[in-house]
């Protein structure tokens, strides 16, 4: 006979189970979006246009590259 408290650990390790099955589904999903966005962005302004706006952005910072980019939009 499985007692009231081994019940309720085997349902906390379910659910734990659960949850971290989720959050990488939700990881994965993620991922899709930002690779799906990428490509569809690489497609609007060319990938050798793509290539060098990373490369340029690489040289002089990422962020002061974001925050130069921001202040032109």
């Amino acid at each position: 006979m499985v007692s009231k408290v081994e019940r309720e650990r085997a349902a906390l390790e379910a659910a734990e189970k659960e949850l971290a099955e989720r959050k990488k589904k939700l990881a994965e999903l993620e991922q899709e979006e930002a690779e799906k966005q990428l490509a569809r962005l690489v497609r609007k302004v060319g990938q050798d246009r793509a290539i060098q706006l990373l490369e340029l952005a690489v040289k002089v910072k990422p962020k002061a590259a974001v925050d130069a980019l921001t202040k032109l939009a």
